[in-house]
């Protein structure tokens, strides 16, 4: 047990800089939505909606929730947002009458354009600081991590070792 101390307390080092990333990204995507009919929040559920960002055809709320590894409920409440705003619309779902897809409207694709230029033009600030390569492992280790956890939860593990 000892002899994993030093990866043990890299890897906690490493969450507590991914919850203060998450932070960060989460100021960085409500400046990034200045002057836009967008919250932050209504960009993250916008982009995970339109075909090309995770999905190819129109899904329901709660396959877009399972994507972005959150909660129905809030994703719904984003959704019904998006759609008052006429930046979404739900379209009827054939194999389930109440589960209606979600699809993105063309002045909901004008304004996801323009956020994603504005993203692309920050990214590329940054980007130069690191070799593909660097970002490659960061993105694996991550998403190792992630997927780890997830297995965790769904097994019920995290119950055996808070016990």
């Amino acid at each position: 047990m000892q002899d994993d101390l030093p990866q043990r307390s890299a890897l906690n080092d490493l969450m507590r800089e991914c919850f203060r990333l998450n932070r960060s990204l989460l100021d960085v995507s409500q400046r990034l939505t200045e002057g836009t009919p967008l919250t932050g929040a209504q960009w993250g559920v916008l982009t995970a909606i339109a075909p090309g960002h995770g999905n190819q055809e129109p899904g329901t709320v709660a396959e877009t929730a399972r994507r972005m590894g959150l909660a129905r409920q809030s994703v719904q409440r984003v959704t019904d947002v998006l759609a008052a705003n006429g930046l979404v619309e739900y379209l009827p779902n054939p194999g389930d009458k109440r589960a209606k897809f979600v699809a993105v409207t063309p002045e909901g694709r004008t304004w996801l354009t323009e956020l994603e230029q504005r993203q692309l033009a920050w990214v590329s600030d940054l980007v130069g600081q690191h070799s593909g390569a660097e970002i490659d492992t960061a993105l694996r280790l991550i998403k190792d991590v992630r997927a780890r956890i997830s297995r965790q939860i769904a097994e019920d593990r995290l119950d055996e070792l808070s016990a």
